[in-house]
C-alpha cells in the first residue's frame, strides 16, 4: 500500500514530526504544503487518490486544523481512502481537528494523536502511535 505524508509547518515543529514519520515509514511519498497568508491560498498539494494511506500533519490554529490543511482537504479530502492525523499544539484542540477532517473527508481517521510543541523541541515525542 502506497503512503503519502502531507504536512504544513509554520514554525518548524510539525516539520520535525513529519520527518520522524517519514523516517519511521521509510518508503513513502511526501508533500509539503505552503501558505500565502495575504492571498489565503496554499500550494504543494498532491492528489491523494493514488495512495492507500495518507498521514496528515499540521499545527492547531484556534482549536482546529491550520488553514493550509483545511484548504488542502477542501480540494482533496474526498479522494483520501484512509488516513491518520497528527497535530502539533501549544495548548489543545485535537477534537476540533478530528471534526474538521471528518467534515472534509467523510470518515474518522484510523488514528489521531496530538504532540505538544515543547515535547518536539525537547525531542521527547513518538509518532508511532499514529502509524
Amino acid at each position: 500500500m502506497k503512503t503519502l505524508v502531507v504536512y504544513f509547518s509554520k514554525t518548524g515543529n510539525t516539520k520535525v514530526a513529519a520527518e520522524a514519520v517519514i523516517n519511521e515509514l521509510g518508503d513513502c511519498d511526501n508533500a509539503v504544503l505552503t501558505y500565502d497568508e495575504k492571498a489565503e491560498t496554499y500550494g504543494g498539494g498532491v492528489d491523494p487518490s493514488e495512495y492507500g494511506r495518507v498521514i496528515l500533519l499540521c499545527p492547531i490554529w484556534a482549536f482546529s486544523l491550520a488553514t493550509p490543511m483545511k484548504l488542502y482537504l477542501k480540494e482533496y479530502g474526498k479522494s483520501i481512502q484512509s488516513y491518520s492525523l497528527i497535530v502539533t499544539y501549544r495548548m489543545f484542540g485535537l477534537r476540533g481537528c478530528v471534526r474538521n477532517c471528518v467534515g472534509a473527508i467523510g470518515k474518522k481517521p484510523l488514528k489521531a494523536i496530538s504532540i505538544k510543541s515543547k515535547c518536539i523541541q525537547a525531542e521527547n515525542f513518538d509518532v508511532r502511535p499514529a502509524l
